[in-house]
C-alpha cells in the first residue's frame, strides 16, 4: 500500500513539474515577439483603427521583403530602386507570389535607429508621410511582406532598415 502512495504521489510530483514547465516555456514564447511580427501587429492595429481589414502576411513577400531590406543595408542606400535596377515590380514578380494573377503593389521603406527603429515608431513615420500613409491605409491590399534588416547603416551604427511590401492579387 505504502509504495502504490509513493508512486502516486511522484507520479503527481512528476505531472505538476511538466505542466509547470509547459506553462513557463508557454508564456515565455509567447512573450516573444519577433521585430517583424510587431510591425504586422502596429499595421493591422491602424488600418482596424480606421475602420479597415487586417493584411495578412505572406511568407514569399516576407523573403522578398527581407531581401531589399538586407540590400540596402549591405550596400549603405535608401530606396525603392537598388543600385543595380531593381524594382519593386521586379522583386514582386520574382517573389513567385504574384505568378497567375493579376496583381498590384505597394512598398513602404523606413530606417532608424534607437527608439526610431521600433514597430510603433515605424508605422507612426509612414502615417506622417502621404504616400505612405496611403499605401498603408490602402483597402485594396490584402497582403504583406515585412523585412528587417539591423546594423551599421549610413554611419549608424545601430540602425535597422524596415521593407513591407504590400499587395492586392486578382
Amino acid at each position: 500500500m505504502r509504495r502504490g502512495r509513493r508512486l502516486t504521489i511522484g507520479i503527481v510530483l512528476c505531472a505538476l513539474a511538466l505542466a509547470t514547465m509547459l506553462l513557463t516555456s508557454g508564456v515565455a514564447t509567447a512573450a516573444t515577439t519577433t521585430p517583424r511580427k510587431e510591425l504586422l501587429r502596429a499595421i493591422n492595429a491602424t488600418r482596424a483603427a480606421h475602420g479597415m481589414e487586417r493584411v495578412l502576411g505572406s511568407a514569399a513577400l516576407r523573403v522578398t521583403a527581407l531581401r531589399h531590406s538586407v540590400d540596402m543595408m549591405a550596400r549603405n542606400y535608401f530606396a525603392h530602386t537598388s543600385p543595380n535596377g531593381s524594382t519593386i515590380t521586379y522583386r514582386i514578380e520574382h517573389s513567385g507570389f504574384v505568378y497567375g494573377y493579376s496583381w498590384r503593389a505597394g512598398e513602404t521603406l523606413a530606417w532608424g535607429s534607437g527608439s526610431h527603429a521600433t514597430a510603433s515608431a515605424t508605422v507612426a513615420a509612414w502615417l506622417r508621410s502621404p504616400p505612405h500613409r496611403a499605401i498603408l491605409l490602402s483597402r485594396s491590399f490584402r497582403w504583406v511582406g515585412i523585412g528587417r534588416s539591423c546594423g551599421r547603416f549610413i554611419g549608424h551604427p545601430d540602425a535597422c532598415v524596415w521593407t513591407a511590401d504590400f499587395v492586392v492579387r486578382r
